[in-house]
């Protein structure tokens, strides 16, 4: 008998998890490519872990943004982007200085 579930078609497990991963992905892939070339000695497994880490820091941002008003907003909106710093720092941000 042949290993895995006995149907094939859009609505198996599997295709269901790959659609749902794809979105996922994207972002990812999209801090990927700016990290890449920084540090120059860094593994692709370490850029894809920290490229990981910075949008799940992103998207858990997210919920207290649009939980909040006005000032209480602006400094929700600015605490993700202190931690991603804070987490790209310094091997990262020596080779990419800040505001560039």
């Amino acid at each position: 008998m042949s290993p895995g579930p006995p149907w094939n078609g859009p609505d198996t497990p599997g295709a269901m998890a790959q659609e749902h991963d794809a979105p996922h992905a994207a972002p990812v892939d999209r801090v990927e490519a700016p990290l890449t070339p920084l540090p120059p000695d860094a593994r692709p497994e370490e850029i894809t872990r920290t490229s990981r880490t910075c949008v799940g820091i992103h998207k858990g941002g997210l919920e207290p943004i649009l939980a909040h008003e006005d000032a209480e907003r602006e400094a929700h909106v600015q605490e993700p982007e202190n931690a991603l710093f804070r987490h790209l720092d310094p091997p990262l941000m020596d080779s990419y200085p800040l505001g560039v």
